[in-house]
């Protein structure tokens, strides 16, 4: 008889537990239904794998999550629509910036949307163009080009200072006889202007000389 409690206390248990589990996640789903909120779509060049249900934020705090996503075609262009799920507390401000970042180091990919101070609100319904998502090897490819530029450029500025030292040194001699010229020129003149502050009279001798003559 005391064996045939135990099982009896071990199933009921086990029941319980299990109608606690159903009910949680009833009331979440009903809860998930009852919450209000509309809808807006984006559409990107690429969602560097985005999935679905991927959650939605706005200046940094989650808002929404995505909905579903399809192919759009548009000018020989095949391009990516999702259609974002919003809460209806979330108000996104006119031309918003919305781009795929990336969250943590897993590298879990949600949807960013900057909304900028000021203007009105989008509606729902509103088709909005995303920003172009550049992963690792974009950013790679544009630091190669980049490092490619650089090379180049030092490359011409070496030609450039060998061009110099050449010119520099087929006219060494003018350009030595120049510098010594202007040294001359420059001593003579901190001899005159010396002379002139010990002897201010001679401006006066000189003057009277040029009206003479």
């Amino acid at each position: 008889m005391k064996k045939y409690g135990n099982e009896f206390k071990v199933g009921l248990f086990v029941i319980l537990c299990v109608c606690i589990f159903f009910y949680l996640i009833y009331s979440t789903g009903k809860l998930n239904i009852k919450k209000e909120g509309y809808y807006i779509y984006v559409v990107f060049d690429d969602i560097a794998g985005l999935s679905k249900k991927a959650p939605v934020m706005l200046n940094g705090i989650e808002i929404g999550k995505v909905d579903s996503m399809k192919f759009a075609y548009d000018n020989e262009q095949t391009k990516i629509m999702l259609k974002l799920w919003l809460g209806i507390d979330a108000k996104v401000r006119d031309n918003p910036v919305v781009s795929i970042k990336t969250l943590g180091l897993m590298g879990e990919k949600y949807i960013q949307i900057a909304s900028v101070q000021g203007g009105g609100f989008i509606a729902p319904e509103t088709i909005l163009a995303g920003k172009s998502y550049k992963d690792l090897d974009t950013l790679t490819d544009q630091a190669e080009i980049i490092t490619k530029n650089v090379d180049s450029l030092v490359l011409e500025l070496k030609k450039l200072a060998a061009n110099l030292n050449y010119t520099v040194d087929g006219n060494k001699d003018k350009i030595s006889q120049t510098i010594a010229n202007l040294e001359a020129a420059s001593k003579n003149f901190e001899e005159f202007s010396d002379d002139i502050k010990r002897h201010p009279w001679k401006l006066l001798f000189k003057g009277k000389e040029a009206k003479t003559k």
